[in-house]
């Protein structure tokens, strides 16, 4: 069966309307291409998407993706024998195809690595026929974690695929690729959805409180997979108001406390740059502020403090502080000592007087 350009309502995808008439059209008129790749910031729905897509690709019912079909509904709970989504695994993790798979991901920033023994197994798995469906589809999530020997080996497979199979990729970007793999896949680049998607979404579908959903939703970025896990998982919440309190409580401290908090800080690396993209994001708001653009700030819930800080610091203190906020997150990915970072950073941030 193939889908009708008029049906998009089938897919279920909230939001990317372009990319999703695009692929229903290709059904429609039997253009589907051996492999697609998915790019977009984390979160924005590049899985949800590839799992309609391959749900269209092999629904048996009467207009696909029906959503109701054993084949789709397979395909929803990850239970379909001719259907994979493959991802890396952690850093010093032992892959073998018979041990339990790895835990789900900490957060959108752990770093993992997609390996050529799974390559293997993905490319085991494409030599033989569908079991029930007509395709054996693939998809891989973050394609850029694949280590150069993964890369190269999923290349023969990108040049010469069955003519069963069909392949999707998602990455943040396609040039954190190879040029040789982009090139042989059909590249859609998802944006940002409007604030105001999210919004009505996250109030329509998953029933947040109107209030909550206007916040998160500026917290998204437009990414409304993280607005949805951020209105089920409180501690997300809880971090950004943990991380926003210790930058009030910083702008307010001397040198010898800024240096102690360094310290303090610096003992759990991995929530540094959770901690300073907030942090970025604050300072942004107060310059948007200060500019007069108050209506597109999104930390909404604190607009009290934010105009404080707008009226108290200069606009040559703003931007020195985002400078040095953006300037800190690169030398932390650049394995600089964190505590001399974070040190650096708190004695250059303005002091309320």
């Amino acid at each position: 069966m193939v889908a009708r350009v008029d049906e998009l309502t089938n897919w279920r995808v909230i939001g990317h309307e372009w990319a999703v008439r695009g692929l229903a059209r290709s059904l429609a008129t039997d253009r589907v291409a051996h492999a697609y790749l998915l790019t977009g910031p984390h979160a924005i729905g590049k899985t949800t998407l590839a799992r309609a897509l391959v749900q269209a690709l092999e629904c048996t019912g009467k207009n696909p993706p029906c959503g109701e079909c054993a084949t789709c509904q397979k395909i929803q709970r990850n239970r379909h024998p001719d259907v994979q989504i493959i991802e890396g695994v952690p850093v010093g993790f032992k892959f073998d195809e018979k041990a339990p798979p790895p835990p789900p991901r900490a957060n959108d920033r752990e770093r993992r690595i997609l390996k050529i023994d799974q390559i293997r197994l993905v490319q085991h798995d494409l030599s033989r026929a569908p079991f029930e469906a007509r395709w054996k589809i693939i998809i891989l999530r973050r394609f850029e974690e694949a280590n150069d020997e993964a890369a190269n080996a999923f290349l023969k497979t990108l040049e010469e695929p069955p003519t069963h199979a069909r392949l999707i990729l998602t990455a943040r970007d396609a040039s954190l690729l190879l040029p040789t793999i982009a090139s042989r896949c059909q590249v859609l680049a998802l944006r940002p959805l409007p604030i105001e998607q999210v919004e009505h979404a996250l109030v329509e579908r998953w029933k947040v409180e109107p209030q909550t959903a206007r916040l998160l939703a500026r917290l998204s970025a437009g990414r409304l997979g993280w607005a949805v896990r951020a209105s089920a998982d409180r501690a997300l919440l809880d971090a950004r108001v943990a991380h926003l309190d210790a930058l009030s409580g910083i702008l307010r401290e001397g040198r010898a406390e800024r240096l102690t908090r360094a310290g303090d800080l610096a003992k759990d690396t991995e929530k540094l740059p959770e901690l300073l993209e907030e942090w970025l994001g604050w300072w942004r708001d107060v310059l948007l502020i200060q500019n007069g653009d108050g209506t597109r700030v999104t930390n909404v819930d604190r607009q009290e403090l934010l105009q404080e800080h707008a009226a108290r610091f200069s606009l040559e203190q703003i931007q020195a502080a985002l400078k040095n906020v953006r300037a800190t997150a690169q030398f932390l990915n650049q394995n600089v000592n964190s505590r001399l970072a974070l040190e650096v950073l708190f004695l250059n941030l303005p002091l309320v007087n």
